[in-house]
C-alpha cells in the first residue's frame, strides 16, 4: 500500500503506480528506462518511490499514446509539462520560454499534433452525439408505438 513520506505526500512503489493507472510494473520501468518519469524519492536500499504528479504523468502518457501519439512526441509533452509545472502538479507562474529545453520546432510541431488530436476528438464527440441522438429517437418511438420485443 502507498505510503506518506514525511511531508504528508502519497509516495507510490512501481508496482502501486502501475496499479493505480492500471498498466504493467513493466511499462512504469519502460516509461522510467526512458526518463518519461522519474522517481520522487529513492530509498536508502534503492527503491523508486512516485508522487502523485508522478502518476498524473503517467496517465497522461498513456491516454497521449492510446490517442496515436508517437512515443518522442508524449516525451515533449512531458519535458514541457516538467518545466512549466512543479513536483506538485501546479502551473508555475513563473516559467520562462528558457526553462523548455524544446526547440521551437519541436513546440510547433507538438502543437500541430495537438490540434490534430482536438479535431479528431470534436469530430467523434459530434458523431457520438449525433448517434445518441439517434438512438434516443429511436427508442422513444418504439415505446410509444409498442414495447421493444427481444
Amino acid at each position: 500500500m502507498s505510503t506518506p513520506d514525511t511531508s504528508g505526500t502519497t509516495l507510490y512503489t512501481t508496482a502501486e503506480l502501475a496499479r493505480e493507472a492500471g498498466v504493467t510494473r513493466r511499462t512504469v520501468m519502460h516509461y522510467a528506462e526512458l526518463e518519461l518519469l522519474t522517481p520522487d524519492l529513492t530509498t536508502a536500499s534503492g527503491r523508486l518511490l512516485y508522487g502523485p504528479y508522478s502518476l498524473r504523468l503517467l496517465r497522461d502518457l498513456i491516454d497521449l499514446r492510446a490517442l496515436g501519439m508517437p512515443l518522442d512526441e508524449a516525451r515533449d509533452m512531458v519535458i514541457l509539462r516538467r518545466a512549466t509545472h512543479d513536483l506538485a502538479g501546479n502551473r508555475r507562474r513563473d516559467w520562462k520560454r528558457e526553462d523548455v529545453p524544446l526547440s521551437d520546432e519541436r513546440l510547433q510541431a507538438l502543437q500541430t499534433r495537438l490540434r490534430s488530436i482536438n479535431a479528431s476528438y470534436a469530430r467523434q464527440a459530434e458523431n457520438l452525439a449525433r448517434l445518441d441522438r439517434w438512438l434516443t429517437k429511436r427508442f422513444i418511438r418504439n415505446d410509444e408505438e409498442s414495447p421493444i420485443k427481444d
